[in-house]
């Protein structure tokens, strides 16, 4: 993928709501060249993914406001706002969020992860978390988190 200079300002991205949460694209593989993705997400407590691990890709997380704790292989992170915590691919992490939600950035090398939520979620005209938001359906969540090389886990290793 060849790569060409692009700017986007936070407002001018395509948000989608996904599995609970609001996610706007502000950097895709399609545009990187395949180098990255960067993602917005607002991310409300009880909303959190399951745990899961990437095969494809490295994610990380910086978290702008709010607070959660990263579990990562065996490892556990507090992180509040201006914290960074790297989860490299093949080990398996956890999100739980303690605040009402936690505003992050979420980087992932090389990109292409962002498809996977496009695919699962629908357009945010609103840019708000999502209200009654129905439940995901886990299997297909499963089936299309192993299309783009993720495994979600039934529980924790």
């Amino acid at each position: 993928m060849p790569r060409t200079p692009f700017a986007v300002s936070l407002h001018d991205a395509p948000a989608f709501w996904t599995l609970g949460e609001l996610l706007t694209l502000i950097a895709t593989a399609e545009q990187t060249g395949g180098a990255f993705s960067l993602v917005e997400e607002l991310l409300p407590r009880g909303a959190e993914p399951p745990p899961h691990v990437h095969h494809r890709e490295d994610e990380s997380f910086f978290v702008l406001d709010g607070e959660l704790t990263v579990r990562v292989g065996d490892a556990v992170f507090r992180a509040e706002r201006g914290s960074f915590v790297f989860c490299p691919r093949d080990v398996p992490h956890l999100l739980t969020v303690h605040s009402d939600t936690v505003r992050m950035l979420t980087l992932c090398t090389p990109g292409g992860l962002e498809s996977f939520f496009v695919e699962l979620g629908r357009p945010a005209p609103d840019r708000t978390v999502p209200v009654d938001e129905p439940g995901p359906d886990a299997e297909r969540v499963a089936t299309l988190a192993g299309h783009y090389g993720a495994e979600v886990l039934t529980a924790w290793p």
